[in-house]
């Protein structure tokens, strides 16, 4: 669910700049383990080379557009 909608924001001018990384819970266990993510579904917001936010497991369009507020 939560791809979906990140395709979808991503079309939009005010989310075009931000860069998406996509990694495989299942088969990516260093880059897991590297980000700190305990579970799939999460989300992991950087600003230059600061982490700004994390989620885990929302779908709520709403909730992940205020998320990719604080990368921008």
């Amino acid at each position: 669910m939560q791809e979906k909608v990140l395709g979808r924001l991503s079309g939009e001018p005010a989310y075009a700049s931000l860069v998406r990384l996509r990694i495989d819970f299942d088969t990516q266990k260093d880059l897991v383990k590297s980000f700190g993510a305990r579970k799939e579904s999460t989300l992991v917001l950087y600003k230059g080379d600061r982490e700004v936010g994390r989620a885990v497991g929302i779908t709520s369009e709403a909730k992940i557009r205020e998320l990719l507020g604080k990368a921008i």
